[in-house]
This record gives structure tokens, sequence and C-alpha cells, in this order.
């Protein structure tokens, strides 16, 4: 099956976001990756990865039809008189915009940026249904907004949260026209969202944007996902670090997951890092040097390099018109 990828990157993840692009290009058949953020965080990210078509760049502030991050602090500040987590949410809502991209495939894989993917890995089973890695999470603001914007319940005992999430862009439509259908005359989707969460939970984690898709897809849509469970570590930072190196990747490479998380909020193990750290260095170099593994060897550092001159970057800043925003309500 064809398919790109939509990752947002943020102020406090471009390191890792350089390697996560990294890893997709290299493990990933991806039609093209675009990489979403704001002006100045492209230019940093166009400097780092360098030169490669398959690669877009998208400001973040040109996705969303008379919506950027300016409008959502001001929603924020009128509801709780803070701007804390807005760009949280931003992001949740650039992912679903996203759908209505010209550029964008039949299908578009939502990859969180501070993920590497370590090796390669299948997003659809052998009948082209998508594949969901299945979590144990489960928040009740969230399953309470989904109740509000559509009327619908919990679909499964599972959780959608999973740092990746295969969307069909069509499926994506009909959720945003769906939101829309239930918001109040002349009030966008995203609106009815943000009016939707409880102020005690508006400042932390209200909204889901897997849940919320993965919800909607398991009642409207059931037979177009089946289940696998991954390898998977959203631990990276306890053991590594938030910048991991080489020797850190080939580890977790050669520890078996298809993909590792370093989450910025996470913070360092002091007593599980260094040696984390220093046994990841020793078995790099023994491998290196008995010439074992190679072609992971050769991955790892292919992630991490610093060149610059790789990747050609092809900038996409022109505004466009994903989908109509706004509810006219009932004629």
């Amino acid at each position: 099956m064809i398919y790109d990828v939509a990752t947002c990157v943020g102020e406090k993840h471009i390191d890792v976001a350089i390697k996560s692009i990294r890893s997709l290009l290299l493990f990933s058949d991806a039609r093209k990756i675009f990489a979403i953020s704001s002006a100045r965080i492209l230019d940093q990210i166009e400097k780092e990865v360098g030169q490669e078509p398959r690669i877009r760049l998208l400001d973040e502030n040109h996705l969303i039809n008379t919506i950027d991050i300016n409008f959502i602090k001001e929603k924020f500040k009128q509801r709780i008189g803070s701007e804390e987590r807005t760009n949280w949410y931003f992001q949740q809502f650039i992912k679903m915009s996203i759908s209505g991209h010209p550029e964008i495939s039949e299908y578009y894989l939502i990859w969180d940026s501070d993920t590497i993917l370590l090796k390669p890995t299948a997003f659809f089973d052998e009948s082209n249904r998508v594949l969901i890695n299945p979590a144990n999470e489960y928040h009740r603001p969230y399953f309470d907004s989904i109740e509000r914007i559509l009327n619908i319940k919990r679909q499964v005992s599972f959780s959608f949260i999973s740092e990746h999430f295969m969307v069909k862009k069509e499926y994506m439509q009909i959720l945003i026209q769906n939101i829309s259908a239930n918001a109040q005359p002349n009030t966008s989707w995203i609106e009815h969202i943000i009016s939707s969460i409880d102020n005690k939970d508006l400042g932390k984690s209200g909204f889901s944007e897997y849940e919320t898709y993965g919800n909607f897809i398991a009642l409207k849509f059931r037979n177009s996902f089946s289940l696998r469970k991954i390898k998977s570590t959203r631990y990276g930072t306890i053991f590594f670090g938030s910048k991991p190196d080489k020797y850190a990747i080939f580890s977790l490479m050669r520890s078996g997951y298809a993909f590792a998380t370093f989450e910025s909020w996470h913070k360092i193990s002091r007593l599980k890092a260094p040696i984390m750290n220093s046994i990841a260095r020793v078995a790099y170099i023994f491998c290196y040097l008995t010439r074992r593994y190679s072609e992971q060897l050769k991955a790892a550092n292919e992630i991490v390099r610093l060149a610059r001159d790789s990747i050609v970057v092809r900038r996409a800043r022109v505004k466009h018109k994903p989908h109509r925003l706004r509810n006219p309500g009932p004629t």
C-alpha cells in the first residue's frame, strides 16, 4: 500500500526528530515524509537533514484555514488564563487536518517525532487492513471529550495510543465532518473540540487524536484494521538520555525493538543511564571490531550521522484549504 508520513516537530524534539526522520527514510516505504513545524524550526531541520526528494517541509501555521497557534493560545487564555499545552493540542489538530492536504496519499502514517524506527516494519496486513499496535493506557478525560464531540462511547478495551497510527484520509475527513456536524453554528471543529474539554483538563491532557480517530473507526469501519503487538519502548530517555547516539540506537536494535521513543518529559535515570550507555558502547565497539551485525551498525550510523548534504528538501509553505472549518448550521 502507498502511504505518506506526517510528523510534527516541537522545540523540545529537534535533535531526536532529525534522527526520527532519518530512520523513516531508512526503514519505511513511505512515499513522502511531511515534517511539520514552525518556520524557525523548519529552517533548523533543513540545515540538519539536507537534501532528499521524499521530504516535504510544511509550515504549521499555513495548514489549517483561518486557524494558527495564536488562535489556539487565545482560546486557552480565554478559558483558563494560560497558554500551557497549546502546542500539544495544536499538533494534534494538524495531524487531523493534514488529511485534506492536496499532496497527501490515501493513507498517511502519523508518527511521533520523538520516536525512532529501528527496523523495517509493516503497517498493513496481508488483506491491506491497517495494523494497530494495542496499548494498555487509559485516560478518562480523552473519552469524556470523545463522548461530547461525537456522542459515542469507548468502543474497545485497549488504547490506540502507540506513537504511530496509519490513517485513511477519507475516514479522517469523515471524522472531522462528524465533529463539525455536532458543533454550534459558525464554530469550527477545532473550537468544538476545545469547548468540549473540561477546564480542569484543558491545561493538561484533555484530548487525544489517536483515541478519537481509533474509536471512531472502531465504530464506523470495524473491518478496516487488525491488531498486532510489536516490541517497542517509551523509556529511551530514562535508559539512554533524550539525545540517543549510535551506541544507544544499535543497542535498541540488537534488543529487537521495532521502535523506541525518547520522551522529553521523562527524567534520565542517574543510575541506569550511565550503565546502559557504557554497555551499549562496549557492545558496539566489539561488534565493529569483530564485524558482526554490520547492517545494524551501518543503520545506527546512518540515523545519527552529522552530514548536512544528503537529503533534498522541498519546502511547501503555500496556504491551502484542506476542508471547510466552519459549520454553517442547519439551513
